[in-house]
């Protein structure tokens, strides 16, 4: 959506006064994915130069002063500045709005400082202009890096903020499943469980869980936190029995996922920002080889031998279990996260770093697909 400023033709003492216009070519949706924000912006004016203004949330990631040629300016690659911003402060929905002035005075000012954690921060001053002469304003952003062949909005409405359509749990652990919606929006909201009852030997029963119409009363991401727990839980106190959980086809809307749960204890477990800057936890089954390097220099001094500036790197080699084509093409994400987590305890996670990665994902029913890859602490300590 775009809001523009005319030029007015004012008579003053028989003199014909033009006052400048500037005005947004590229139209813009009420609501994207990143990954289908315009390739570039193209704004029309007949102002000498304009400062363009960029805010995510209200702040200020982007400032340049541009000069029209044939009174067009043209402001390239906006997604990879929204992108980065987003993913700095982990928003999984934002909002943009793009002013743009004719400067008062056309430098480009800005301070660098450091935050509390050691990152630097970019903040840009003001430059005295007077208000915008055009805005884009009220758009809406959802984090995403890969392009879908449906609308922004239409996706949005159809599908979770993951890349999977199932997932296999253990029992003791849990999934974090997110999705966008309006604020009061309708739905066909509920969990069909699969169960079954020890003095039934065999069968299978369903029970259908109402999670309700309606999930918000604002426009937000919603994240549901399920476990095998929950969902037992569910049936035991409606149905007054003690049932085993198998299986869950969950839906919101028509948004479907399904998730089946195993009595087998994952041998690695890490959590990680997905496509969506969400983070998703991945249960893997697989062997692990603890590889010790040692590099160290030796001397000799006398008779007797020593070794002196030793470094010891450890690195832990992973091949996964044999998995399915949609498991492969979502793991593939963790192995390219910027931050992967490896949890120490119930409460404590510490960073790891990926390397050495070896994936072949491929469609082919005759073959396996196993992805191989190095981990190792980020700060190159080991835990006990």
């Amino acid at each position: 959506m775009s809001f523009h400023k005319y030029s007015l033709c004012l008579t003053f003492a028989g003199i014909i006064i033009y006052i400048m216009a500037t005005t947004f070519k590229t139209a813009f949706n009420s609501i994207y994915l990143t990954a289908h924000l315009p390739e570039e912006v193209t704004i029309e004016t007949d102002a000498a130069c304009l400062e363009v203004n960029i805010f995510v949330n209200d702040t200020k990631v982007f400032k340049s002063v541009y000069y029209p040629y044939n009174q067009m300016v043209c402001v390239r690659d906006i997604r990879s500045i929204i992108e980065a911003s987003m993913y700095e402060r982990q928003l999984v929905i934002a909002s943009l709005r793009i002013e743009v002035y004719e400067p008062v005075n056309p430098t480009t000012s800005t301070n660098v400082s450091m935050d509390e954690n050691g990152n630097y921060v970019v903040t840009f001053d003001s430059d005295g202009s007077s208000p915008s002469n055009a805005t884009v304003d009220s758009v809406k952003m959802v984090y995403c890096r890969f392009k879908s062949s449906v609308s922004s909005e239409g996706y949005l409405g159809s599908y979770f903020l993951t890349t999977r359509k199932s997932a296999l749990i253990p029992l003791n652990g849990h999934l974090s499943l997110s999705n966008y919606t309006k604020a009061y929006a309708q739905g066909n909201n509920f969990a069909l469980i699969y169960y079954s009852l020890s003095q039934f030997s065999g069968q299978i029963f369903t029970y259908n869980a109402n999670l309700g119409k309606m999930q918000s009363t604002a426009e937000k991401i919603v994240t549901a936190e399920l476990s095998y727990n929950y969902f037992k839980s569910t049936v035991d106190q409606t149905l007054g029995t003690d049932c085993i959980v198998h299986g869950v086809e969950y839906q919101i809307g028509i948004r479907q996922f399904n998730i089946f749960f195993t009595d087998e204890k994952p041998t690695e477990t890490f959590t990680f920002l997905n496509a969506f800057n969400m983070e998703e936890t991945a249960y893997l089954f697989n062997t692990t080889s603890i590889k010790t390097e040692v590099d160290r220099s030796e001397a000799v001094c006398g008779h007797r031998t020593q070794f002196y500036d030793e470094t010891v790197n450890i690195k832990h080699e992973v091949e996964t279990a044999p998995l399915t084509y949609d498991e492969a093409k979502w793991l593939n994400q963790m192995l390219t996260s910027k931050l992967v987590k490896r949890p120490i305890n119930g409460e404590e996670f510490a960073e790891v770093l990926i390397s050495d990665i070896s994936s072949e994902v491929t469609d082919s029913d005759k073959e396996l697909i196993r992805l191989k890859f190095s981990w190792k602490y980020a700060d190159g300590n080991e835990w006990i």
